[in-house]
């Protein structure tokens, strides 16, 4: 892939974006502008700390997206995503077959508002199935004749769930789910950004905002932001950075004008240039 020649300012920079820049700012941003290597290129050191290290905002998401993902997800997989997966199976298809309680016990214990789970362990009078199915404040007993709903080596008592939380516990299988996508999506704005900082066009930016950001947590003071834009080919394009303090933004030229790498495939994958 070719690119423009570095000594001079790419023809999509918008002059008039910087008539109020001070000469100075200006000119240390067209210093730093003509000083960015060719693509394809290795990013520095800082850059990828700063950037493509998953810093800031960024980096909380990551690991909250792994705590939901790994954390409640393996409990999930360990305790109960098969049961709710079964109850699934059988609210779709099942048959129904004679059984009989052989014991009951509390399955999980709730809110004192609320009346706790149990869970009554049976067995088919054709003794092909045993089992162990749960409801609120059920009411088995030893020995009573209740009716199955079966499908394969799947079966609980009619009218109750394989999961100890009932019908609503499925929806705890949406967390690692949402971690799921929540880690996809980080990482593929990570990756997007480490491509623009490699092989991206430099170009001038204008700085539009640079102060806090929104805050990741609530015992911690706010992220420190910086948002851009610039001219690409006839269209605007913006892009941000969030860190952890101000002081990690040492590395601009000005508050005013920065240089900025963009992906020639698609402006809109922008990433400031650290050098």
């Amino acid at each position: 892939m070719s690119s423009l020649p570095l000594s001079d300012p790419p023809p999509e920079t918008n002059r008039a974006t910087f008539a109020d820049v001070l000469p100075d700012d200006l000119e240390r941003a067209r210093a730093l502008l003509a000083s960015v290597p060719r693509a394809p290129r290795v990013p520095s050191k800082e850059a990828r700390r700063l950037v493509l290290a998953f810093a800031g905002p960024q980096r909380y998401a990551l690991y909250t997206s792994l705590f939901f993902l790994l954390g409640i997800g393996l409990f999930c997989a360990f305790f109960q995503s098969h049961r709710a997966v079964g109850d699934l199976l059988l609210d779709h298809h099942s048959v129904e077959v004679p059984g009989v309680v052989d014991s009951v016990e509390v399955g999980m214990r709730r809110r004192r508002s609320l009346s706790p789970v149990y869970c009554a362990r049976f067995h088919s009078e054709d003794g092909t199935l045993v089992g162990r199915s749960c409801e609120p404040g059920g009411s088995f007993q030893p020995g009573q004749r209740v009716v199955l709903e079966r499908r394969g080596g799947l079966a609980r008592i009619r009218g109750t769930t394989l999961i100890p939380m009932g019908r609503w516990g499925g929806i705890a299988l949406l967390f690692p789910l949402v971690g799921a996508v929540g880690l996809l999506l980080v990482v593929r704005t990570n990756h997007r950004e480490s491509r623009a900082a490699r092989v991206g066009i430099p170009i001038l930016a204008r700085v539009t905002y640079f102060g806090d950001g929104k805050p990741v947590n609530k015992k911690a003071p706010p992220p420190t932001e910086l948002r851009w834009s610039f001219i690409a080919r006839g269209e605007r394009y913006e892009g941000r950075l969030s860190l952890d303090s101000a002081s990690e933004f040492d590395f601009l030229p000005s508050r005013d004008v920065i240089v900025v790498l963009y992906d020639p495939a698609a402006p809109g994958i922008n990433t400031v240039y650290v050098p």
